[in-house]
């Protein structure tokens, strides 16, 4: 029974650790439509928001998705919405956060899509602005 305790203590533990880590980690800001991209975008397109290394892959490295009609709205990103395991925002020392109105619903962008982001940041920056502002080409 003793060492039941102490392994739940040590995962508890753990996991607690592990999730301090990743809000140290987290980016958080806002994202808004801006008034002339307003009436390109429908109330139920998708919209992803999503993080990516600066310089590397071009996969995300943690993304969500909402719809137009959510917005503005209030964003945080982390290590736990990592699309593959090994592929985290913590393993990075700059990264971009991109929001994006996909009018086809697929995350990849696609000509005609509505589309924001912010400059390189630091994995744990808070109070991001982003207004998606313009067309994929």
């Amino acid at each position: 029974m003793k060492n039941l305790l102490t392994c739940l203590f040590l995962v508890t533990g753990l996991a607690i650790a592990g999730g301090v880590a990743a809000a140290e980690r987290s980016v958080t800001g806002t994202v808004a439509l801006s008034a002339d991209m307003a009436n390109k975008a429908d109330q139920n397109d998708i919209v992803f928001i999503f993080a990516r290394a600066a310089k590397g892959p071009k996969m995300p490295l943690a993304v969500f998705r909402k719809q137009v009609k959510d917005l503005p709205m209030a964003f945080s990103l982390d290590d736990t919405m990592a699309m593959r395991p090994g592929l985290k925002m913590s393993g990075f020392d700059q990264i971009v956060v991109v929001a994006r109105v996909s009018k086809s619903g697929s995350p990849i962008a696609k000509s005609g899509d509505l589309e924001g982001s912010t400059g390189v940041v630091k994995p744990g920056a808070k109070g991001l602005k982003i207004v998606i502002d313009s067309v994929v080409p």
